[in-house]
């Protein structure tokens, strides 16, 4: 490949000189095997250079990183235990990131305290978490616990639920022809660190996220079908049908905290939503990206419509109801990391799930907001340089993050 060609067109499309036909061109290359070290460094250039010319605008660089996404996202930040490598594609994420959570602020900082970007200041051999994976843990309603991660794909048990293992996916089938009188309570818990994805005996997919957990019956008899979640979890509810199940059976997530307390209700017919319910978290979310729900807690009830999330903050009881960013909601289901203005915190609680360690503040928090995207199979390691970008620091300590 001419290097000088590459160099030409990510120039132009710096400046915004950009052909449609180039820009393609550009993007085809920056995901080319081979091209990882001319990338790093035009990449490197403009981080490195603090004239105004040089800053890659906000939409540009979402750009880029939206088009090596969805060219090949498990190649951004995948992890080779055999062979491991500078993971290259980082950088571009880095670059990302530091543009657009706060680089005017970033090169002020530069210029008066004469100090260089220093993506490099983890210690790579003190630490060595790795992102999660499909972890969980299945307890039946004879109190027996199965441990998914060490078993064999194919069936579990026979009884009224025909329950079989895919992966990281366990789907649940009761024939209709069966008559149930008595509900059989099932919970499916993953740890940090651990994710998983159920089909319920009504044909309802739920994916938990990490230390999340759901209690649901084998199969769903009653007026209504009732299940339990405790942390976050994506569903999407069956359709009902008049061939399917009863019409006026709508379908509840009761939301609870970790102790058990009533957090609130999500009533449903036929939609996709996420609940996001994390104790470490300033509020319980539930947003909503098809059909309808409501929500309720004590006396308060809310309506959403799609693109809305509803809001409950843990010591208040009012739900407030607001427009929400869809792709940054499910993210997590998606395999990535999504940020959008989330600040410190927020972020810290998500990676201490994700890769299982604890997070400690030295001090008061850093006060920044991000922006961008990261694969969740990137290495801890290599989301910390990110986040250090925009001048927040980071001390490894065995299973501990010190954020100052």
């Amino acid at each position: 490949m001419d290097v000088s060609r590459l160099e030409y067109l990510f120039e132009s499309y710096i400046s915004r000189q950009c052909s449609a036909e180039e820009e393609k061109e550009l993007m085809a290359l920056l995901t080319r095997p081979g091209n990882e070290t001319i990338v790093e460094t035009l990449i490197g250039r403009v981080i490195q250079n603090t004239e105004s010319e040089m800053e890659l605008p906000e939409q540009d660089a979402v750009s880029i990183l939206r088009n090596i996404l969805q060219s090949d996202k498990t190649s951004i930040l995948s992890i080779d235990n055999k062979k491991p490598s500078r993971f290259p594609w980082i950088k571009i994420a880095a670059a990302v990131i530091f543009f657009v959570s706060g680089i005017a602020f970033w090169l002020q900082y530069k210029k008066a305290n004469n100090v260089k970007s220093d993506v490099t200041s983890l210690s790579h051999n003190k630490f060595s978490a790795v992102p999660g994976g499909n972890h969980a843990t299945l307890t039946m309603a004879d109190g027996s616990t199965i441990v998914l991660d060490t078993l064999k794909n194919g069936k579990i048990q026979n009884g009224i639920a025909k329950i079989n293992k895919q992966n990281g996916l366990l789907v649940f089938d009761v024939t209709a022809a069966n008559i149930i009188e008595k509900v059989y309570l099932n919970t499916l818990a993953t740890p940090r660190g651990g994710q998983y994805k159920v089909i319920l005996s009504d044909g309802t997919a739920v994916w938990l996220n990490a230390s999340s957990s759901l209690r649901f019956p084998s199969v769903f008899i009653g007026k209504q079908r009732e299940v339990e979640l405790t942390g976050e979890g994506y569903f999407e509810v069956k359709p009902l049908t008049p061939q399917g199940w009863n019409s006026k059976m709508p379908f509840m997530v009761k939301i609870l905290s970790n102790s058990g307390q009533d957090m609130g209700t999500v009533k449903v017919l036929g939609t996709h939503f996420n609940i996001n319910a994390y104790a470490d978290d300033d509020a319980i979310r539930t947003s909503l990206l098809e059909g309808s729900v409501k929500i309720t807690k004590y006396a308060a009830s809310g309506l959403l419509k799609p693109g809305q999330q509803g809001v409950l903050k843990m010591n208040d009881n009012n739900i407030e109801i607001r427009n929400a960013d869809m792709n940054e909601v499910v993210a997590w289901k998606n395999g990535l990391f999504q940020f959008d203005g989330a600040d410190i915190t927020a972020i810290m609680n998500q990676i201490g799930r994700w890769y299982d360690v604890d997070i400690v503040y030295a001090g008061k928090v850093p006060v920044r907001s991000f922006e961008g995207k990261i694969s969740r199979d990137a290495q801890l390691s290599e989301v910390l340089q990110i986040l250090e970008l925009s001048n927040v620091k980071f001390t490894l300590e065995g299973k501990k993050i010190i954020v100052q």
